[in-house]
């Protein structure tokens, strides 16, 4: 078996976050999503249902640390290591 990451799954969410903004076409691993606005707090249910799609993982909202949701590498970290 491979020792590399796997990206397929964070790709998809990368995906599902530029999906969203046709105006870009790159996203950054360390850019804010939060704070830039590619994500708002209207959006952001719908990010954590792309990431278990992509994970295969429940995520449970009662125990969600905002910061794991910051960037794509935060992403990939919590959810995708």
């Amino acid at each position: 078996m491979s020792s590399a990451v796997d990206t397929t799954g964070i790709e998809k969410v990368r995906d599902w976050i530029l999906g969203r903004h046709p105006d870009r076409t790159e996203l950054a691993f360390d850019v804010n999503i939060i704070e830039s606005r590619l994500v708002d707090s209207l959006a952001f249910v719908e990010l954590v249902y792309a990431i278990e799609d992509a994970s295969g993982a429940e995520i449970d909202f009662d125990t969600i640390d905002v910061e794991d949701f910051q960037t794509l590498n935060t992403i990939q970290r919590a959810f995708f290591a």
